[in-house]
């Protein structure tokens, strides 16, 4: 059995009640990267249980978020959590299990004592592994112990992206441009977090236009809504439906075709298109991949959207996490997985002094 102790993380000082007080911007930050750092060393119980006060709540989410699962508040693990406790809250887990508790000190401190003979203080964000031969036994071994600063130490923990099928660039890029590419092998069973396609949807709130008119507006389904998701894989082309039908979100792009009433803004599709880019590379920030397709019907999106005719639907885009496992696809899909991925050289596509003329910086 695989027991992980959390102590919340930095919290404010003074609130209403101690059930309120919330984390701190600096707590949120340090736990976000705490929890993608548990992300990378395979971090994955089977549930997470966390102490109703506020602050323990956060961040048992943030971890949760990060981790794909869900929170479970228990009485339990608030100030006073036992071995007894711990015991109570695991006996239904299998021998292999893990399970998290996100809690208090004193208490985090003392059951790390109690089950392993070490003296340790766990600091707040802190996380302690213990791997006990059987959930009913007392005895363990603390396998790790990470504070806050580690997790801070270690480089660059927020940029995490797949890495397969990485570019091979003629200069060096961002690892989040190398890494970004369109696969149709998605995860049908993994749904995308809420804080994590808020922050998608904010990355493209936060891209440059034209005169700052933003044109860009986006429909969304998420596949927990199976109407909604049905409705809009309703406005994909057969091809595309195969594959996007696995996708967790799927999005309808569309732009505001005039910046006034007499004028056509030309840069709309532009802005869009930078919209759509901060969008898809915050969400490969975390592990998120995005599929673009002309390939919807957006005479149908109008009909079944009712999309004014001011708005033009541009494009459709699947969002989804990457799945090894490919044998849900067809073999032309597989194979198009797994092909290797090509560009047009920049001598090919950069001139200097007049059209089709290679510029001499590119030598």
């Amino acid at each position: 059995m695989r027991y992980y102790f959390v102590r919340h993380g930095i919290a404010v000082d003074w609130a209403a009640s101690d059930f309120a007080r919330e984390l701190t911007a600096r707590g949120r930050q340090r736990v976000h990267t705490s929890a993608k750092v548990m992300k990378t060393l395979g971090v994955k119980p089977t549930v997470i249980y966390a102490s109703p006060r506020l602050r323990a709540r956060q961040t048992a989410e943030i971890i949760a978020a990060e981790l794909g699962l869900e929170v479970a508040l228990a009485d339990e693990v608030n100030f006073g959590f036992d071995l007894a406790a711990v015991q109570t809250l695991s006996q239904d887990l299998p021998a292999d299990g893990q399970v998290m508790f996100v809690g208090h000190n004193p208490d985090m401190s003392r059951l790390v004592y109690q089950m392993t003979g070490a003296s340790v203080g766990m600091k707040k964000g802190g996380l302690a592994r213990i791997d006990v031969i059987h959930h009913h036994a007392q005895q363990g071994e603390l396998v790790w112990l990470i504070a806050p600063k580690v997790f801070d130490a270690l480089p660059q923990t927020k940029r995490t992206a797949p890495t397969e099928k990485a570019a091979d660039t003629s200069v060096d890029l961002h690892d989040l441009i190398k890494s970004r590419w369109s696969p149709v092998g998605f995860d049908p069973d993994r749904a995308i977090a809420k804080n994590k396609l808020l922050r998608m949807l904010e990355a493209a709130r936060w891209a440059a236009s034209s005169y700052n008119l933003q044109p860009w507006r986006f429909i969304v389904a998420r596949r927990e809504n199976s109407d909604e998701f049905q409705k809009m894989l309703s406005a994909l082309q057969e091809g595309n439906v195969a594959w996007a039908q696995h996708a967790a979100v799927l999005m309808i792009a569309t732009i505001k075709k005039h910046s006034r009433p007499d004028t056509l803004n030309r840069h709309a599709s532009h802005d869009l298109g930078l919209a759509v880019s901060q969008m898809v590379l915050q969400a490969l920030d975390d592990g998120i991949h995005a599929h673009q397709m002309a390939g919807f019907f957006p005479d149908k999106a109008r009909e079944i959207y009712g999309i004014p005719d001011e708005y033009e639907p541009f494009t459709a885009i699947a969002f989804g996490y990457k799945m090894l496992n490919l044998s849900h696809l067809s073999q032309a899909h597989r194979q198009r997985e797994q092909a290797p991925r090509q560009r047009q050289p920049l001598r090919e596509m950069i001139y200097s002094g007049a059209w089709r003329q290679k510029a001499d910086f590119l030598e």
